[in-house]
């Protein structure tokens, strides 16, 4: 009897062991949760204005800052947006200092350097 009490037990803890293994590998599969942040959320991971936030998320979709929302009442103030749009967006609209300067003008880079040139000798 004891051979048998012995093997029951290990069958036991070999089938509990299998499956905590199961289980962890049906969670690790299953899809994370996406948060969701307000306008005011949005504008302070940006750096930028509730109002500007706001903007981007009336322009056309086919608009490069445009920040995708999902609406969960029937007002402005149930705008939320979500982490993915958020890094997406982050990524359409990086620019490194040269690609920025590459896409002006030499002559309005210029004119740019001209324009605060001046405010610094009014401002002084």
């Amino acid at each position: 009897m004891d051979i048998f009490d012995i093997n029951q037990s290990a069958i036991k803890s070999l089938m509990a062991e299998q499956f905590s293994l199961a289980a962890q590998q049906y969670y690790q599969a299953l899809p994370k949760p996406d948060p969701q942040f307000t306008c005011e959320e949005v504008a302070d991971i940006l750096g930028l204005e509730v109002s500007t936030v706001r903007g981007y998320l009336r322009l056309p979709s086919y608009h490069q800052r445009n920040l995708p929302v999902v609406q969960c009442t029937e007002s402005s103030r149930g705008y939320r947006i979500r982490l993915s749009a958020v890094q997406a967006w982050q990524e359409r609209n990086s620019l490194t200092l040269d690609q920025d300067k590459a896409q002006l003008p030499e002559q309005l880079l210029r004119i740019s350097h001209r324009r605060t040139g001046r405010r610094l000798k009014a401002a002084s």
